[in-house]
């Protein structure tokens, strides 16, 4: 199994035991100040995707979910660069902790709650999704200066 896949699979393990311990030890909608006024663990439940958007569209998200999976996997066959690698592996985990929740819970449970700005609620599997495209930025960013220095490959 090659480091993607790895990081899929641990990726999803480690959200799906986040969202498991907010759902089994948390009431909906308790709050826990971490940094009081700034960062709070809060048990929230989420039908749509980011804000709310597209809320009981439960069959349209995993349906996306699935198609991008799907194509990553494809695309990922391609890639040698290790970075890539990772950046396609959380979001492969990512994107398969929220489907996950979906499918079996019919929302996503969420539990990060940036205070001291109007942010949505948020979880794990966003985190590594968001890790995911930072982490292909810096691949792109990288490949492109080396492609500056050696335009022939």
């Amino acid at each position: 199994m090659t480091i993607l896949y790895w990081i899929a699979l641990i990726t999803l393990i480690i959200d799906q035991l986040a969202k498991y311990m907010t759902r089994n030890f948390m009431e909906y909608g308790q709050t826990i100040p971490i940094i009081n006024n700034f960062f709070h663990l809060t048990s929230h439940r989420n039908a749509g995707a980011a804000w709310g958007i597209f809320s009981g569209q439960k069959f349209f998200l995993i349906s996306i979910a699935f198609i991008a999976i799907i194509g990553i996997i494809f695309y990922s066959r391609k890639v040698t660069d290790k970075l890539t690698r990772v950046a396609l592996g959380l979001f492969i985990g990512g994107a398969a902790g929220n489907v996950t929740d979906r499918l079996i819970f019919g929302e996503v449970t969420d539990m990060f709650d940036i205070q001291f700005i109007n942010y949505p609620i948020f979880n794990t599997a966003d985190v590594f999704l968001v890790s995911g495209a930072i982490l292909l930025l810096i691949s792109t960013y990288r490949e492109s200066k080396v492609s500056k220095i050696n335009p022939i490959k």
